[in-house]
Parts: structure tokens; C-alpha cells; sequence
């Protein structure tokens, strides 16, 4: 990077107030900057205006990943789901896909082209044999990792094919043995825990060097990792679709409204 800098002719870089709290000034100049002849200014309390919050604010959102593994020691993890209007995220089969719109869908292949890993379950695998890779949305292609205590999924799958992209199965120690070294033969990478949880997964992955994760798990999966204090940030895709109790079995099968539109009628959130 500071060869970079130096290549371009720069003399000044500027580091982000937010960057300065968590990551301490000194420490972060000296990663960046290290014998680069350029000199740094850190943005602060006497440089205040709209503009400037607002590009404080994008330099936090930019950062948060840097931010969150240098202050709690483990990766940015984002949780992203889509469910109709109804609260349902999968159809009676429990097949998921399709349930938002395209648009909807081409920011999940954004999201998934910025993250390094994308976490899913194995019942995902069981049901709409997904590939997990960003498509349209360009970036690089991040690991795939599947989270399955029982490894009960289909030998041929989308995920278990890593000519183009690993995937990396977690599951409960002593599960399957034969089935892992069928994973294994395939190039799957199969790491065991005493007991799969997410918090275990995610520090595994902080030691690896991890530095953003996407959720894209179903219900199960999606409440342990946000009772284990592990997910960040949310990315919920509300469609205006209705699945009710009518046993639908395809996501395609749904009631779509027409003429739909919101109103927030007043904020719930709280400060505590």
C-alpha cells in the first residue's frame, strides 16, 4: 500500500476520527506509513460540518470490519435474510430461494462479493443446492462454509464442487466419518469442533485471519448466531408476498400483492 502511495506522487493521507478511537493513532500510522514519506493528519473535533459528519459516517461504514476485529477480536459478521410480509423465509418444503425480487438479489451478490466467507446450514444445502457465489455483483469470491452437527446433505451438491470457489464443511466432532472423507476427496476442506456453535466457528475464523463474514442461513442458524452475540448487522429483504399456512411447497407458489407500499409509522427503536 505505501508503495502505492508513493507511486502516485501523494504527500498527505488523511485517517478517519472513528479509525483514531478504536485502533489508536500512533499504531495505525505506523502500519500504514511505516518509512513512507508522506505526512498524516487524523480528522477531529475542530473539523465539524454536514459534509464532514457525513463523510465520518461513511468512514465508519466503510471501516466497521477493520473496526470490529481490532476492537472485539473477532470478524464483521452480517446477517442477511429475505421473508414475506407474513414473517415466513421459506416455503412448507422449506425451500427458500426466490423470495425477494431481482434487484433485492443483485445487493446479496454485492454483500457476498465483499465478504470473505459466506455461512450457511446444512439444510440450505439439502434444499435449494445453492453455489454462493457473487455473480453480478462482481468483488472476489469468498469461502462458502457450511455449518451441519450431522452432515446429512447430498454427496452432489453446487457447494461441494471447489474448482472455482473452496468451501470449507464445520460439523460436530466424530460426525459422519465416512461421508467426511468423501469431502474430503472432493477437496472440501472438513473442520471438526466439540460443539458446533457459532461463537466457536467465528473465533476459529478471527484466527484465520477473517475479516468479514455473511450469514445466509435459514431460522435455526440465524437465532444461535444472534443469541451467541455474533451477527453486526442486518440485512433484511421484506417481500410483498404472502405464504400464510396454505402448504405451499415452492416459493413461486406465493400470493403477491400489487399496488403494495410502507409507512413507518414511528420509530421503535430505543436507546437503552
Amino acid at each position: 500500500m505505501k508503495q502505492a502511495l508513493r507511486s502516485e506522487g501523494l504527500q498527505v493521507d488523511v485517517l478517519g476520527d472513528d479509525l483514531r478511537s478504536v485502533l489508536m493513532e500512533d499504531a495505525l500510522k505506523s502500519c500504514l506509513l511505516v518509512n513512507a514519506p508522506l505526512q498524516v493528519y487524523v480528522l477531529g473535533e475542530d473539523l465539524r460540518s454536514v459534509l464532514m459528519e457525513d463523510t465520518m459516517k461513511s468512514c465508519l461504514l466503510v471501516n466497521a470490519p477493520l473496526l470490529y476485529r481490532s476492537a472485539s477480536r473477532v470478524p464483521f459478521s452480517v446477517l442477511k435474510y429475505a421473508m414475506t410480509l407474513d414473517g415466513k423465509i421459506a416455503a412448507s418444503s422449506g425451500h427458500a430461494s426466490r423470495i425477494s425480487s431481482k434487484k433485492s438479489r443483485s445487493r446479496v451478490f454485492v454483500l457476498r462479493g465483499r465478504s470473505d466467507a459466506v455461512i450457511i446450514g446444512g439444510n440450505i444445502v439439502r434444499k435449494d443446492n445453492l453455489r454462493l457465489t457473487p455473480r453480478h455483483g462482481g468483488g472476489h469470491l469468498p469461502m462458502r462454509i457450511v455449518m451441519s452437527q450431522t452432515l446429512d446433505f447430498p454427496e452432489v451438491a453446487n457447494l461441494l464442487d471447489v474448482r472455482e470457489v473452496p468451501t470449507t464443511v464445520v460439523t460436530q466432532r466424530g460426525a459422519r466419518r465416512s461421508f467426511q472423507k468423501l469431502l474430503a476427496s472432493k477437496g472440501v476442506e472438513v473442520v471438526e469442533f466439540d460443539i458446533l456453535n457459532p461463537k466457536d466457528v467465528v473465533d476459529y475464523l478471527y484466527d484465520r485471519g477473517y475479516l468479514s463474514i455473511l450469514w445466509e442461513c435459514g431460522g435455526t442458524l440465524s437465532a444461535s448466531a444472534i443469541s451467541s452475540g455474533v451477527i453486526h448487522n442486518v440485512h433484511a429483504f421484506v417481500a410483498p408476498k404472502i405464504i400464510g399456512e396454505l402448504r405451499m411447497a415452492e416459493m413461486i407458489q406465493d400470493l403477491e400483492l400489487i399496488d403494495a407500499s410502507y409507512e413507518q409509522v414511528k420509530s421503535l427503536w430505543h436507546k437503552s
